[in-house]
């Protein structure tokens, strides 16, 4: 699987980017976005990524995904978001820990994390959040929760760890 870098390279140098980055000078890469099967990097392909860009000026989230190989652009949309929260610029050059590595670390920490879960379908978003640059991957697992470490992109240390229930026990919701 190719990094987020070679894959960040490979948009800037499409026309269909540049165009764009004419129009929204402003903007700057917020984040990449993969979903995940399961925990298996290897059923991955650069196919499979998303890149996104913030413009501070709309305040929106621009999309770029690879169909049959080929760049696409996504509509703008609005950021998702806590208010109180605000995006940073990820930085290519500041990422130190690549992909299979930080795979590797989601996995020998999640097992002291989640001695009891079973992590099923997921997401991994490689973005800046408070400050450091994180391989930020959550899972849904088997009891319906959200199993989420954040993995420091720099010396691979866990940055955050989450588990969240998606079933409120008192209600049933």
């Amino acid at each position: 699987m190719k990094e987020p870098a070679e894959i960040y390279s490979s948009l800037t140098k499409e026309e269909l980017f540049k165009d764009w980055k004419t129009l929204h000078a402003s903007s700057f890469l917020s984040h990449f976005f993969l979903v995940l099967p399961s925990v298996d990097i290897l059923s991955l392909s650069e196919n499979d990524w998303e890149i996104g860009f913030f413009d501070p000026e709309s305040k929106k989230i621009t999309v770029f995904d690879r169909r049959n190989k080929n760049w696409a652009i996504k509509p703008a949309d609005d950021v998702f978001k806590k208010e109180t929260d605000s995006l940073e610029e990820l930085k290519m050059l500041e990422i130190k820990l690549n992909t299979e590595k930080a795979f590797a670390r989601f996995r020998e920490e999640s097992v002291d994390a989640f001695p009891k879960e079973v992590c099923g379908q997921g997401f991994l978003i490689l973005q800046k959040w408070k400050g450091k640059i994180v391989w930020n991957f959550t899972f849904i697992t088997k009891t319906l929760k959200f199993a989420n470490l954040k993995i420091n992109a720099d010396d691979g240390s866990l940055f955050e760890q989450n588990l969240i229930d998606l079933v409120d026990k008192k209600t049933g919701i």
